[in-house]
Parts: C-alpha cells; structure tokens; sequence
C-alpha cells in the first residue's frame, strides 16, 4: 500500500531502495495500494488491446475504442491510443487518472471520449492526481524530469495543475532533502486545505536513507505553511461533509497497519475497524454521505478471503511492497459493521465514488472499473492498466 518508485540505478541500489520507499513511495501500503509498477517513466503510448474476458460472472466488459489525445501537439506524443467505455446516458461526469505510463487523462462517460490533459515528460513521473472541490484546479505528487537520467527515484513534490489541462504543473511543496517524498495528496471538502502524506529520510542511524519516518500533514492553500497531524501514518482521505479524516497507521518494526479515522486536525482518532483484522489495508474513501469507508484490504474477518490466504505467510506482508491480492472492503461508521464488496484478488486498487453516491470507479492492475457501492454490476472499462489514482467530477 505504498507505492513502488521508477528506478534507473544499480540492482544492489534498487535493493536498497525497495526496502526504504513508501507508495511514492510506493503507491501501497501492502498489496492493495497504488499500483505504480518499478518501471521508468517513457513518452512510449499505452497500447490498446480488447478486453480480455470477464473478472467474475457478474462483471461487464465494455468494448475498447481509440480516442485521439488532446493538449500541446509540440510537447505530446502523436497519438495517445485509449480505451473508453460505450456512452452510456445513465453514468454522468468525468473520470481523472493517471494512466500508463504515467500520464493524465479525462475519461467523458456520457460521450465516452478520452483526452489527454497532462503527458509526463521523459524522466518524470506522476505519481497521484486529485482535484480541487471547485474543480477548478489539480494537485499533483509529481517528480519532474532530472537532468542525470540516472536518478529518477520518483521522490515526488506536489504541484498544482489546471483543471483543464492548461499551462504547465506550478510547484506547491518542494522537497529539501532529494529522498523525501510527498504523495497521496487530497483537498479538504472546502478547498481550504491540501492533506497528503510526508516520507522523511530518517539519518539518525548508521546508514542513511535505510528508515524512513511517515507522516500526515496539511497545508492550507494556496499559502500557508505545513502543518504536521498525525504521526506514522498514510492515506489520508477526507469526508465530503468536511468532519472526518480517514488514514492507515503503521508499525515499521511489525508490519501492522490498521485503519483509522479521526477529526480533521488529526484529533481523536479511532480505529475504523478492530486493530488485526485484516493483514493490510490502504485507500479509504468515505461515501458520499460520509457514513461508510470502503476501503482495499487483504485478507479479512475469520480468513474469508481464501484467495489472500495464498499469498500470505503466517508474517505480516512487506508494507513497502503493494503485491499481494487485495479486495475492496466497507465499514458503516456508525455501527462497525464490516462488509466484503469484491473477490478480484487484484493490486493497485484505488477509487472514487460518483456526485450523486450511485456508483464508485476505481484502478487497479488490470485496468480501470466500475461497480455499485455494494460491489455489485463490476464493470471494466479499460483493461491497459491505469496507475495510481482516478477522481469523479461532475
């Protein structure tokens, strides 16, 4: 559930690294997380292949079509080949994500056209891409391109982009040691803050760069200076009604990680879901009446994931790795009640819900897919492997 970085090094250096990076850090905190595969960015287009076969008897796979890019064609490839869904009257508004090889794009449901709002230069890497409420701007956990193509480790600052594509990133927060890290970065429900997750090279020990400590902090925006809230802690994901914080804590001698939900200071936080039920968990978000967090785990209540059970050890998994199959999950906030919504058995997985609360979309290994809030009418939309984020704006 942290997410994996590209790496352009030595193998006993990419060792070393695997061992010290989160999701931008490794875009999972287990298995679940991000999917952002430990493969160079490259301006090489995705390509585009028919949906394959359907992931349960209930899923729907919807034909793939092309559909032209669309931004500068001086800085962009000359095509950007995408699949998209068939337009459908009843699926409203748009879908942000970032896309193999790192790139954004703007899915249209109703018209099912795609474009192309930010391609990643060569030795970047865009690692995770949410949208202002307004919808008016994006904020970006993005790694510029390096002058060395040696060292792009995908240590990502946060930038601020156009909601239309338009112009180029406008940096945010910039790090000051070249292996901190900012990701999963998040608005609050009014715009007034930018909630992310701070990976900060502890050089304390004999060898620097081998621990790591993890952070939630905010900034208010579009000035301010940060604000540290939670400590050993990630995945931070805000209620719409503005009230409540959803993060992972966890162990790094242990493996244990949990899910919490606290106030939006980062005040009396409390276990969503009893401490040791899942072996992992990562990528909450609330619903849209921010009663319920659905969430990615491995694993779950009285070993009911038996697909889980063949990956997983007696031992925790890796936090630092996102390889393990994962499912989505819920929780009612207000009686505990747990319940499982999927049985894909996939990584990478990340979502978002619709305006009106009807429907979720999210990303994962495999491609880009819809379902109900109860898991139900899974759908795939594009099968060539999204990475990292997706949002749903009206």
């Amino acid at each position: 559930m942290l997410y994996a970085k590209p790496t352009f090094m030595s193998e006993s250096v990419q060792r070393l690294t695997r061992t010290s990076c989160l999701l931008l850090l490794a875009l999972s905190l287990a298995a679940c997380s991000i999917d952002v595969s430990e493969r160079p960015p490259t301006t090489q287009t995705p390509i585009v292949t028919p949906p394959l076969h359907k992931i349960t008897p209930t899923v729907q796979v919807m034909p793939a079509t092309a559909a032209p890019a669309a931004n500068d064609p001086a800085t962009l490839p000359a095509t950007s080949p995408t699949a998209s869904p068939e337009a459908s009257p009843h699926l409203l508004g748009h879908l942000i994500f970032v896309q193999s090889p790192g790139d954004l794009a703007q899915l249209d449901l109703r018209s099912s056209q795609t474009s192309l709002l930010f391609h990643t230069p060569h030795n970047a890497w865009l690692a995770a891409a949410a949208v202002s409420p307004d919808g008016n701007q994006i904020v970006l956990a993005y790694a510029p391109p390096l002058n060395d193509p040696s060292q792009q480790f995908g240590y990502t600052d946060l930038y601020i982009l156009p909601a239309d594509g338009s112009g180029v990133p406008q940096v945010l927060l910039q790090r000051t040691d070249p292996q901190e890290g900012f990701a999963f970065p998040q608005w609050s429900a009014d715009g007034r803050y930018i909630y992310y997750a701070h990976e900060i090279p502890d050089t304390t020990g004999r060898l620097r760069y081998i621990h790591y400590n993890y952070t939630i902090e905010r900034v208010a925006y579009p000035t301010g200076r940060p604000q540290k809230l939670l400590e050993n802690a990630i995945w931070p994901r805000l209620s719409p009604d503005g009230k409540r914080l959803a993060y992972v804590s966890f162990n790094q001698q242990t493996g244990e990680n949990n899910l919490y939900v606290a106030n939006v200071d980062g005040t009396h936080a409390r276990p969503a879901v009893p401490a040791g039920t899942f072996y992992a968990v990562d990528a909450p978000l609330f619903s849209r009446d921010s009663q319920v967090l659905i969430f990615s785990a491995v694993g779950g209540p009285a070993s009911s994931q038996r697909e889980s059970d063949q990956f997983i050890s007696t031992a925790r998994p890796n936090v630092m790795k996102h390889d393990i199959p994962s499912d989505w999950w819920r929780v009612d906030l207000a009686t505990g009640k747990i319940k499982s919504l999927t049985h894909i058995s996939d990584t990478g997985l990340y979502g978002d819900f619709s305006p009106d609360g009807q429907h979720i979309a999210f990303v994962a290994a495999t491609g880009l897919y819809l379902m109900n809030p109860d898991g139900s009418n899974l759908t795939q939309i594009m099968n060539f492997g999204p990475e990292g984020t997706v949002s749903w704006i009206p």
